[in-house]
């Protein structure tokens, strides 16, 4: 009866020693320190602290630029064609599609004159180097991460008297540092077979585009730090993701007027350690933790 007594007794310390331990150290040297038992940081704000929507959203916000159509489209044929590739954006690309009235809104502003001009002028039959240049302008000046552009025309495929074809193209350009095309996509739009494109469109989007969120706490010196993503978010243990800053930047726009931007400046990464279902604890290598705060941004890819 002793000697199972002390087997016991060995297995719930050993136990308890893993628990007080729980996988970390507060840097080099240092003494183990129990997360919920690390002292919470409080210092400077960040330049451009999160709103309580992107906070609320661990999704990367995305623009539509106003499909441009040919001639000859129905409203109808209009509308499910975008709201088709909307949709796909939304489902499988984990993607927030911000309110084209906001777009619309932005385009009527003197500094993007020269593209609702270019828009009306070429209805998107290409995309000229110069209109793709003041498409990222606006997108950054609405604050995205991406931006779209999309022209709808009638299909040349031949399909039955009742059913229906579109023919889509459109580009998805990355607004923040690199800027650059992330998609390129044309494809004829059957009614009939919209299940199988969506599959179809759905497995070129998946994992496309990194998931965004923030920083919301931090303890033991920003060794280590909770961000809104989780388990929900599909974002796993030991993950890396990067950390960055918000900056608002002025520059001056492709037709001469200064134009304020957010910027994203790379300043850190983190790996997660702990995933709850919408939040996450990451630890910062000891480099980076003079560097962040709370409200930075968070890309895990």
């Amino acid at each position: 009866m002793l000697r199972l007594f002390n087997i016991f007794s060995r297995k719930y310390l050993i136990i308890g020693l893993g628990f007080a331990l729980l996988l970390f150290t507060g840097g080099c040297g240092s003494k183990p320190i129990m997360l919920m038992n690390a002292p919470l940081d409080n210092g400077e704000d960040v330049p451009i602290p999160p709103t309580p929507e992107e906070l609320l959203t661990s999704k990367s916000f995305i623009a539509f630029v106003p499909a441009q159509f040919s001639e000859n489209l129905s409203r109808y044929h209009k509308a499910l064609s975008v709201s088709f590739v909307q949709s796909v954006l939304e489902e499988h690309g984990d993607l927030k599609i911000i309110d084209e009235v906001r777009v619309k809104s932005a385009l009527n502003r003197s500094e993007f004159a020269k593209l609702s001009a270019s828009l009306k002028q070429s209805k998107l039959r290409s995309f000229e180097d110069d209109l793709v240049k003041q498409t990222i302008e606006l997108g950054k000046w609405l604050r995205v991460r991406y931006i779209v552009l999309m022209r709808v025309q009638p299909s040349p495929e031949k399909v039955s008297s009742n059913d229906w074809s579109t023919y889509i193209r459109f580009r998805i350009y990355r607004v923040e540092d690199p800027v650059r095309s992330e998609m390129n996509h044309e494809f004829t739009f059957v009614f009939s077979e919209s299940n199988n494109l969506w599959e179809e469109l759905g497995g070129l989007v998946r994992g496309r585009f990194p998931l965004g969120g923030f920083i919301i706490e931090s303890r033991a010196n920003r060794a280590y730090v909770r961000i809104n993503l989780g388990r929900l978010n599909r974002v796993s243990v030991e993950q890396e993701c990067k950390i960055f800053r918000r900056v608002l930047k002025k520059k001056k726009g492709s037709n001469g007027n200064i134009i304020s931007s957010i910027e994203f400046d790379r300043i850190g990464q983190l790996t997660l350690f702990r995933v709850q279902e919408d939040f996450s604890w990451g630890k910062v290598p000891s480099n980076f933790r003079g560097t962040i705060l709370k409200g930075d941004a968070v890309r895990c890819y």
